[in-house]
């Protein structure tokens, strides 16, 4: 299976034996790739700077030293907007794949996944459409992280507020945020309240003096 005529792909990851993997993987199911390899955050910038040819970025969330791959990714955004950004991760937190998506990653892929699955997830970030797994939802449409939002939306709370509580930066709630709105059909954090509490998906309760 070809994932695009000719690409350049950074690989970010401190194993070996994984990077290994993933470049023994596209050499066989895209030999038009070109890979790179970079054990942490430093080298792959340096990698960057000398190429700035490179079409994807692929970074392991846990790297060594003082960035990870979030951070990293972050720094990519802003210095190579043009070049893709994936997340790989033995986890398969939700959480951690919204945060990729609010630092303006493209996929996210738990390295848990089929490996035709993984060059499929590829594959489609290489054409630029972002790739991320699907969450489970509730009756509402809404995964279960939204729904306590949302919840604690209708009690009046800030969104800095809410990040403390949940242990999660405010750009993933305002990401968060601008699902609920297209779930709901709503344009304000009081209309989405409002459809929420009509569907009976939510309970008003009195704010906080």
């Amino acid at each position: 299976m070809v994932i695009i005529e000719r690409a350049e792909v950074l690989i970010v990851e401190d194993h070996p034996l994984y990077s290994d993997g993933v470049v023994s993987l596209l050499a066989r199911q895209a030999p038009q790739v070109r890979c790179q390899v970079a054990a942490d955050a430093p080298s792959a910038l340096n990698a960057l700077m000398q190429n700035g040819g490179v079409d994807l970025v692929l970074a392991d969330h846990r790297l060594p030293g003082a960035m990870d791959g979030l951070a990293l990714l972050e720094q990519v955004v802003r210095l190579y907007p043009t070049a893709g950004r994936v997340l790989m991760s033995g986890s398969e937190d939700a959480q951690l794949a919204a945060r990729a998506r609010a630092i303006g990653a493209m996929g996210y892929l738990p390295k848990s996944l089929e490996p035709s699955a993984w060059i499929a997830a590829l594959r489609s970030v290489l054409a630029g459409e972002p790739w991320f797994p699907p969450q489970s939802t509730d009756a509402t449409g809404l995964t279960p992280r939204q729904r306590r939002i949302l919840e604690r939306i209708a009690c009046g709370q800030t969104n800095k507020l809410i990040a403390r509580e949940l242990g999660i930066t405010e750009r993933t709630i305002k990401y968060h945020l601008t699902e609920i709105f297209d779930r709901l059909g709503a344009g304000s954090r009081a209309e989405a309240v409002a459809r929420a509490s009509a569907q009976g998906w939510i309970a008003l309760r009195e704010r906080a003096a």
